[in-house]
């Protein structure tokens, strides 16, 4: 077996999510009125209707009325919203 194919099973296996093996991003939605962007790299649009977010693997989008990006640190983003509606995900090249 590959090292990181142990590397997977364990991770799996201890109930972690696959995007602490990966580095992918995670996106947590909290009710309608927040959004938690986590593995984003840059913002790429900020506007009160839509925010869009680089990460490793494409853009999201967070889409909603008077959206607002509360906080954003190295590698997360926090954006509120009243209400937030959609998260997409686009691939690179797709816009």
């Amino acid at each position: 077996m590959r090292k990181g194919g142990r590397l997977r099973t364990a991770v799996l296996s201890a109930d972690l999510p696959e995007d602490a093996l990966t580095g992918g991003s995670r996106v947590t939605m909290i009710h309608k009125s927040s959004a938690l962007v986590e593995g984003q790299q840059g913002v790429v649009e900020l506007s009160d209707k839509r925010i869009r977010l680089r990460t490793k693997e494409g853009t999201v989008s967070v889409c909603g009325e008077a959206l607002c990006l509360r906080c954003l640190s190295r590698d997360a983003a926090l954006i509120t919203g009243d209400p937030v509606t959609a998260v997409t995900y686009d691939r690179p090249g797709s816009m």
